[in-house]
């Protein structure tokens, strides 16, 4: 069953996973990217993106549509590294610190959100033995409170 976007479509989807997958590759009991099924709770980032923002990153996601994996990977590497580039490249180098944080930050996002697809539960949290519970540090009784 493949996610499926208001705001995206079915290739910009696919190019998330593959962008996910490069940056979080299944290892360790932690699931990949796309293992994990949090793409299909990309709506709820892109919801509170502003529309600019989104028509930006549709257009980054087609022209990466194209990439093989090979070159994908090797363009997330060079973007990674673009603090080595040359000085007389420093507005180019900037926006693409810039193309880094923002692909870096929704990957990221929907990953570690602990959200999964509707059919099967993120196992993010699981593999990280992270259990969210919530207890009051003095508990209260009601009759000392004469309630």
């Amino acid at each position: 069953m493949n996610a499926t976007s208001r705001y995206l479509n079915q290739r910009q989807l696919c190019t998330i996973n593959r962008i996910g997958n490069l940056f979080v590759p299944a290892g360790n009991n932690f699931p990949s990217f796309s293992e994990s099924g949090c793409l299909y709770n990309i709506d709820d980032v892109l919801a509170l993106t502003p529309e600019w923002d989104r028509q930006s990153l549709k257009r980054v996601l087609s022209i990466l549509s194209i990439c093989p994996n090979a070159a994908l990977s090797w363009l997330l590497k060079t973007l990674q590294s673009a603090d080595s580039m040359p000085t007389w490249s420093d507005v180019l180098t900037s926006q693409l610190r810039l193309l880094l944080f923002g692909l870096r930050g929704m990957i990221f996002t929907l990953y570690y959100s602990g959200q999964g697809n509707p059919y099967q539960p993120n196992r993010v949290y699981e593999a990280m033995d992270y259990h969210v519970s919530c207890t009051p540090d003095n508990p209260v009784n009601k009759e000392e409170q004469g309630v």
